[in-house]
């Protein structure tokens, strides 16, 4: 639900990045000789058998460079490289040839017009080898340096104007409630008008106070300075003080179904445990349409609680399941809103209780998602049989 436009693999920009070499001979026993020789370079080695192989590696993944036999049955070094350079996303890998065949100027000649950088004759000296392959794999790694560093720019870029549009948002808002209910106290006769501008005005500021908070959390999670004050609780009651909040600041536009057992205890850090729940539900009201009904549930699982929250709204591409975890990361773009900190900030808080999050969607359209939590427990008492609390009416709750 809540990754942007850019997207980047936290996880991948935190590794440093490593050179990938593809060599490409129809004989097993050059391959394995290749392989030994270009070992202390600590790259990344794939062998293929064919040039067929060698495209169908190409498809999904780069390399640093290409070590080339000439000579190979039905695609031979020269067609492969030429089928290499055809291709926009694999043109720019430098590719080596080997060959046992004269270094005559034709043939050189040949092998430059398809494409190569270097030329090298068999039997080949593994020092020479490893000196040039070297050069190509320090090209490449400070090359992904430099390529990561861009797209965190730009992710930094997409983040600050984020941060300027949501925070501008509220501000504005409230400076026109202000105005309003100055102006209709100045009436004298405008005191329950000025109250709900005042009512507003208090949302905004609480807008605020979450958005600021989410800023300083995700902060403390970098830095791992995020600390939890566990007690025990009943998380049964707090999953309903959840829903009745969120149900009052949604103005029960979505109507929010609990599913749990009573005297469900867990030993937490509440107020953390509080957060990540409100922050899935605002998520799941943020791409629900109006009336889509939320579901919370909770019962016990083995040795921890097991916490699902389903909605109907847009669901998530399979293809950016994967990312939705991130920072700054929304499935469905910057028109929801939001600085794509919500589910980082959940998932750092249930990682620091021991337990794991993860999602489930068709990625259709009024099929939805479901957020599912497994929180190990520490200390439990016995629950009753699991019952359906539905969100109550304002009449009933008047009641």
């Amino acid at each position: 639900m809540d990754t942007s436009e850019v997207k980047v693999n936290t996880a991948e920009t935190e590794k440093p990045p490593v050179a990938s070499i593809l060599i490409v001979d129809d004989r097993p026993e050059n391959l394995l000789a290749l392989e030994a020789v270009l070992k202390p370079l600590g790259a990344r080695v794939v062998k293929a058998r064919s040039g067929e192989e060698a495209l169908l590696h190409l498809l999904r993944e780069t390399f640093a460079v290409i070590l080339l036999d000439v000579q190979m049955p039905r695609l031979d070094g020269l067609q492969t490289a030429e089928l290499i350079k055809q291709r926009e996303q694999t043109r720019h890998i430098p590719i080596v040839f080997i060959t046992a065949l004269s270094r005559e100027a034709a043939w050189v000649f040949k092998g430059y017009a398809h494409g190569a950088v270097d030329y090298l004759l068999k039997p080949v000296d593994p020092e020479i080898l490893r000196a040039k392959v070297r050069v190509f794999c320090d090209l490449y790694v400070r090359g992904e340096k430099i390529r990561r560093q861009a797209m965190e720019n730009e992710v930094k870029d997409v983040f600050l104007a984020s941060v300027v549009h949501e925070l501008r948002t509220p501000l504005a808002a409230a400076k026109a409630q202000t105005q309003l209910a100055l102006h209709q106290l100045s009436e004298g006769n405008g005191e329950p008008t000025a109250a709900r501008s005042l009512r507003v005005i208090s949302r905004q500021i609480d807008r605020l106070v979450r958005l600021v908070g989410d800023l300083l959390d995700v902060n403390r999670l970098d830095s791992s300075q995020l600390e939890l004050n566990p007690t025990e609780f009943d998380l049964s009651a707090l999953i309903e003080e959840v829903r009745a909040r969120m149900s009052s600041l949604d103005e029960e536009k979505h109507p929010i179904r609990v599913v749990a057992g009573e005297d469900i205890y867990f030993f937490g850090d509440r107020d953390r445990i509080d957060q990540a729940l409100t922050n899935l539900v605002s998520n799941a009201f943020r791409y629900s349409p109006d009336g889509g009904e939320i579901e919370i549930k909770v019962d016990e699982a083995g040795d921890g609680v097991h916490l699902a929250i389903a909605d109907h709204g847009l669901g998530i591409p399979k293809d950016q399941q994967q990312h939705i975890f991130e920072r700054f990361a929304r499935a469905h773009g910057t028109s929801y809103g939001g600085l794509g900190l919500g589910l980082a900030i959940t998932k750092g808080i249930v990682e620091q209780h021991g337990g794991s999050i993860w999602v489930e969607s068709e990625g259709v359209r009024g099929k939805g998602s479901i957020f599912h939590l497994r929180l190990p427990q520490r200390r439990m008492e016995r629950s009753t049989p699991p019952r359906v609390r539905p969100l109550a009416t304002s009449q009933e709750e008047k009641r």
